[in-house]
C-alpha cells in the first residue's frame, strides 16, 4: 500500500482501477525495504519487492533500473514510470518496443533540497524524458503547458481526483489529544520545497493558541529536518506518517484549517484530499495551487507575516 509519498497513492489508486474496472493484469514494482509484509497481490495488482541501494536521490535511479532489468524478459503491453528523472534507465525497455509513458511530476530542478548538479541534470533531463518517451501524462493543465512551451512537447493531462469513500475516524484526534476544530494541519513530505518550516515559524509567530498538527515524515533526515524538529512544542506537534485512510480523512474533516505549503509540484493529492474533506484551505501562493483550489482557497506569500495574518483570522 501507499506508504510514503502522493506517487504512491497515484500508483496504489490507478493500478488498483486498471485491475477492478478494466480488467487489466498490472504489475507494480515495489521497494523491498519499504513493507514489513510483502503480500504477492494487492488490491488484485501484482507486486514485485526488489532491493534497493539507500540513498537520496540514488535509491530512485537504482530501483528503476532493477525494474527495468526486470520487466525486460516479461511481455508487459506498456510501462508506466514516474519522474523524468528515471528516462535515460528505462530506455532499454523502449529500445525493445515496449512503450513508455511518463508522468513528468513537477519541477524537479526547483527543488531546494537538491544540490548544483542534481538541480542540473533534473533540468537537462526533462528534455531528454520529452523527446524519448512514448508518452507523457500531466497533472496540471500549468504543467502541460509548461512542457509545451519549453520542451514543445504534447501530453496529456489527467488531473488527481479525491476518495471520498475510505470512511471518516476520530481515532487519530484521540489519539493524539486533539478537540474537532482545535486544531490546524500539514499533511506533507518533510522536504524545503513543501515550505513546512515557513509554516510552522508563522504559526509560532501568529499566537494563535490552537496547535498546529504536521503529519508526515523524513526518510532521509538532514541539518534542515532537525531544525525544524527542534521547533516542536505545546503549540506544534509533529505526529509522524498516518497512512490509516480512515484515520487521515478525520485528520482533515475536523481540522480548523489545513495548510499546504507545496509549490514546484503539479496537482497535489494531499490539497485535494483536504478538500475532499471540507477543510479550509490555507495555501501558499502559486500558479498550480490556485489552479486546483479556485476560490475554494485563501493564500499566502512566503514574506514573513503573511501566513500568520490569515491563521490569526481563522
Amino acid at each position: 500500500p501507499a506508504n510514503y509519498s502522493g506517487f504512491d497513492t497515484l500508483i496504489e489508486e490507478l493500478s488498483a482501477r486498471l485491475v477492478s474496472r478494466h480488467g487489466m493484469d498490472v504489475t507494480v514494482y515495489c521497494r523491498r525495504h519499504c513493507y514489513d509484509e510483502r503480500p504477492r497481490e494487492h488490491r488484485g495488482v501484482r507486486c514485485v519487492y526488489l532491493r534497493a541501494v539507500r540513498g537520496k536521490g540514488l535509491e530512485s535511479i537504482w530501483h528503476t533500473s532493477r525494474s527495468v532489468l526486470h520487466a525486460m524478459w516479461r511481455r508487459f503491453d506498456v510501462a508506466f514510470i514516474v519522474d523524468p528523472a528515471n528516462a535515460p534507465f528505462a530506455l532499454p525497455l523502449r529500445m525493445l518496443g515496449t512503450p513508455t509513458v511518463f508522468h513528468t511530476d513537477g519541477l524537479g530542478w526547483m527543488r531546494s533540497k537538491w544540490s548544483g548538479p542534481s538541480r542540473r541534470y533534473y533540468r537537462w533531463v526533462e528534455g531528454f524524458c520529452a523527446r524519448t518517451a512514448s508518452a507523457l501524462v500531466t497533472d496540471a493543465r500549468a504543467m502541460q503547458r509548461y512542457y509545451e512551451t519549453t520542451w514543445g512537447r504534447e501530453s496529456t493531462c489527467l488531473a488527481y481526483g479525491s476518495e471520498s469513500q475510505g470512511g471518516v475516524s476520530t481515532e487519530a484526534l484521540d489519539r493524539f489529544s486533539l478537540s474537532p476544530r482545535g486544531y490546524y494541519l500539514c499533511v506533507a513530505r518533510l522536504e524545503p520545497e513543501n515550505n513546512t518550516d515557513l509554516i510552522v515559524r508563522e504559526h509560532l509567530a501568529s499566537g494563535v493558541q490552537r496547535p498546529l498538527v504536521v503529519v508526515g515524515g523524513a526518510r532521509y533526515r538532514s541539518a534542515w529536518h532537525d531544525r525544524l524538529f527542534a521547533l516542536a512544542c505545546d503549540r506544534v506537534k509533529f505526529v509522524g506518517g498516518v497512512y490509516e485512510p480512515a484515520l487521515l480523512n478525520g485528520l482533515y474533516a475536523n481540522c480548523r484549517a489545513y495548510l499546504h505549503g507545496h509549490e514546484v509540484g503539479g496537482t497535489n493529492p494531499g490539497l485535494l484530499r483536504a478538500m475532499a474533506h471540507g477543510a479550509p484551505v490555507l495555501a501558499v501562493d502559486c500558479e498550480f495551487n490556485r489552479e486546483v483550489a479556485a476560490d475554494g482557497g485563501r493564500w499566502f506569500g512566503k514574506e514573513p507575516g503573511a501566513c500568520a495574518a490569515l491563521l490569526r483570522q481563522c
